[in-house]
């Protein structure tokens, strides 16, 4: 069990400090939109054209956030801002620098920034967020920070229940199509590392247990496990 602890520690996290970023004015073409890194699925036009109406009613914006990583500058937060920029034919925009150690540290701020302020996240780009922390293996209590939600709805995301299942042979079925024993070792294997994870959490007092929907998990398992024969 001690091994598993560290081979499942969770990722440490720590907000960026925007205030101390130096500002610059920066081409907007020199600027990478990189999408596996952003929380939304796509520019919402409307604000947009709204931003840009505003602009050109003079308005002032905050500078949008761009972290440095491996020598591109990508846009961490402000993509509604350059998007009502490009629209106007401006080609420079400010823009607060910091430089980034990986990919997850910069997914984690570029969702901690769009997910509390200016246009949010939808449901659908919120919840895929939470699961791509999750496979960053940020602590819970990080997500809810980052994600600006509620312990509750971060814990529900984590036990939806499982409707498929990958395959030894990499193919992922529906839950329904699987074959009596047909995922086999892989399954239990998935149920092992499952179980270690939460008994590791449980260790290190990362469960709140005051949380409904973790009341609700442990009565089921433990209904469940009478019937196992260990």
């Amino acid at each position: 069990m001690q091994n598993m602890n560290t081979e499942h520690k969770s990722r440490s996290w720590m907000a960026k400090d925007w205030d101390r970023a130096p500002v610059s004015l920066e081409k907007i073409q020199n600027l990478v939109m990189d999408w596996r890194l952003y929380p939304r699925k796509e520019v919402d036009q409307t604000v947009v054209r709204n931003y840009a109406r505003a602009l050109q009613a003079g308005a002032n914006f905050p500078y949008i956030k761009v972290g440095v990583l491996n020598g591109r500058k990508i846009i961490v937060d402000g993509v509604h801002r350059v998007r009502s920029r490009e629209l106007l034919n401006i080609d420079y925009i400010e823009c607060a620098i910091l430089k980034f150690n990986g990919e997850a540290e910069l997914f984690a701020e570029a969702v901690r920034w769009n997910s509390s302020h200016g246009k949010g996240l939808c449901e659908d780009e919120l919840q895929a967020s939470i699961k791509r922390l999750q496979r960053y293996k940020f602590d819970p209590n990080d997500i809810v920070t980052i994600c600006h939600v509620p312990a509750s709805e971060i814990l529900s995301e984590m036990t939806r229940p499982i409707t498929s299942v990958t395959l030894p042979s990499g193919k992922r079925v529906p839950c329904t199509k699987v074959k009596p024993g047909e995922a086999g070792i892989h399954g239990l294997l998935c149920l092992k590392s499952a179980l270690m994870i939460v008994c590791n959490w449980a260790e290190l007092n990362k469960i709140p247990t005051d949380e409904p929907v973790i009341r609700d998990l442990v009565a089921r398992v433990r209904a469940a496990l009478k019937k196992v024969q260990v």
